[in-house]
């Protein structure tokens, strides 16, 4: 029991492998973003994320433009630091890994993130 307290108390990180990324055009704001298609990493992910529900929440005024591919095997990489007495944590997006890339230490960036209050959210 020692151990999942321990494990609970710890901040996580993950990757997730990015198929590629749709481009998403908005007539209402005259703008282009991007959004990352990821996979799950197994079947209980899939109800829990929204990594299958980031293209069908677009606005109503959007379309998808295209898909942009990425090298394989590309990641999007997301942490979580814990918070006493909260059930569930902030999932903050770190940043993205690329083959033939130096990867940053993603715990430090994980830090840095939950201490500055004027990152956007």
């Amino acid at each position: 029991m020692a151990e999942a307290t321990e494990q609970k108390n710890k901040p996580m990180i993950w990757k997730e492998l990015v198929l590629g990324f749709a481009v998403v055009e908005s007539c209402i704001y005259h703008s282009i973003r991007t959004i990352p298609i990821v996979t799950a990493s197994n079947a209980e992910e899939v109800l829990f994320t929204d990594n299958l529900t980031r293209l069908t929440k677009l606005e109503s005024d959007e379309t998808v433009k295209g898909v942009l591919p990425v090298p394989f095997p590309t990641y999007e990489v997301t942490g979580a630091m814990p918070t006493e007495g909260e059930e569930f944590s902030e999932v903050i997006l770190l940043g993205y890994e690329y083959p033939g890339m130096e990867a940053p230490d993603w715990m430090e960036i994980l830090k840095r993130e939950v201490e500055n209050p004027r990152r956007c959210v």
